[in-house]
């Protein structure tokens, strides 16, 4: 009876061998089919498809007017008539140009300044750059 034991643990001991040399063998098989034979210099990146869905889709618009934000802080913005825009902050004007993003967020800047403005469906902030601050956020026109 022992020697049955022996030869079972023996049988059982090569079988988890071979088991586990056949699941690397599967494995590296399995690797290698996910590989690409596209060279790199020949694939293309979500942003050169950019120009194309520009083209599909409208650019969102400047929302203008005056905001009430966070912590009692207002902002106003109002067209300057071309493709910039005004801010008025803190009883300043800033003249602000368009930044193209590919989120779909409206962004102005002025770089001077270290101003940016920055739109989205549900709300408006205004950062500063320079300081690396948020100046106002929540910001929603009246």
């Amino acid at each position: 009876m022992n020697v049955s034991k022996i030869a079972v643990s023996v049988i059982s001991r090569r079988f988890v061998k071979i088991s586990i040399v056949a699941a690397v063998v599967a494995m590296t098989g399995l690797l290698a089919a996910c590989g690409s034979s596209v060279p790199l210099t020949e694939t293309r990146s979500p942003a050169a498809e950019l120009p194309i869905l520009s083209k599909l889709v409208a650019p969102p618009a400047l929302v203008t007017g005056r905001f009430n934000c966070e912590l009692g802080n207002r902002v106003e913005i109002e067209s300057d008539g071309n493709t910039g825009a005004n801010l008025t902050w803190k009883g300043s004007k800033y003249p602000m140009v368009p930044v193209v993003t590919t989120t779909g967020a409206v962004r102005f800047e002025n770089l001077a300044s270290g101003l940016v403005w920055i739109q989205i469906p549900a709300k408006s902030m205004l950062l500063n750059t320079k300081q690396g601050a948020q100046l106002a956020n929540e910001c929603r026109v009246q």
